[in-house]
């Protein structure tokens, strides 16, 4: 695995979003993250920061075009 993958929790706090909400919309998009210490893809990583974007936080947006 790439030494440049983050986990979902080192992402959770930067952003300064709970684990559980990235797992969970992981897991709506159809991507299999386990836990807070799965390490994410760097294309999932940017689909997640658009999805959890500074003003968009609480928005939860179909996401079809972020794939």
């Amino acid at each position: 695995m790439a030494k440049n993958w983050s986990k979902v929790k080192d992402l959770a706090r930067e952003l300064g979003i709970t684990s559980h909400r990235i797992i969970d919309r992981c897991r709506t998009e159809g991507f299999p993250v386990q836990n807070s210490i799965t390490r994410l893809h760097p294309e999932l990583e940017r689909s997640i920061r658009k999805w959890f974007a500074t003003g968009d936080a609480g928005k939860e947006t179909n996401s079809a075009e972020d794939h």
